[in-house]
């Protein structure tokens, strides 16, 4: 093969590369149908110093006989599996306030960010939970893969107790659903 052939060959190959390359990045074939991970929620205890991802950020000016009221702030791991070693996938950070005077209602607003892993990225889940329950809440917006998404995110309660140094805890199983819109219409 002459030099100027494999020249033009190897410089269109080099082009279409970069085109295929480029095209699967602007397409954001990464964009999930469903992605499970989970989650561990650890409330600080009053004597607590350490082993917390969960605080109270706020709460009545008088006491209540319940929750009511009670604003907390989090910033908890989003896990492969259900294990402080697995693999850390993101985190989730937001808030959630007890709503109900009567019974265990949480409104929930937080941001969820993969960014160890393929896909990555943010989206937003804000919702009704309800403690102890399955529930389930919408997935808004997003960023990177998750631009443009919708969807459903749904919360399992799997276990909860107190760790060794007071510390409240809960595991959860977050499942979510994806649909995308393709363009700003």
């Amino acid at each position: 093969m002459a030099p100027v052939a494999r020249t033009v060959l190897l410089a269109t190959a080099y082009y279409v590369l970069i085109l295929l390359l480029s095209s699967s990045l602007i397409r954001a074939d990464n964009r999930p149908s469903k992605i499970t991970v989970y989650n561990y929620l650890s409330i600080q205890g009053s004597n607590s110093t350490s082993g917390y991802n969960t605080v109270l950020c706020g709460q009545p000016p008088s006491a209540q006989p319940n929750s009511f009221g009670q604003t907390y702030c989090f910033d908890m791991p989003l896990l492969k599996k259900r294990s402080l070693t697995s693999h850390l996938l993101g985190r989730v950070q937001g808030t959630f306030v007890f709503t109900a005077l009567e019974g265990s209602i949480l409104f929930v607003s937080e941001t969820f960010t993969l960014n160890r892993t393929s896909p990555k990225g943010t989206f937003t889940g804000v919702g009704l939970e309800f403690v102890g329950r399955v529930s389930s809440k919408p997935i808004t917006g997003g960023t990177d893969d998750f631009a443009f998404a919708n969807g459903v995110a749904t919360t399992t309660p799997l276990s909860n107790g107190t760790d060794a140094v007071g510390n409240f805890f809960a595991w959860f199983k977050y499942e979510f659903v994806f649909s995308f819109r393709n363009s700003l219409k």
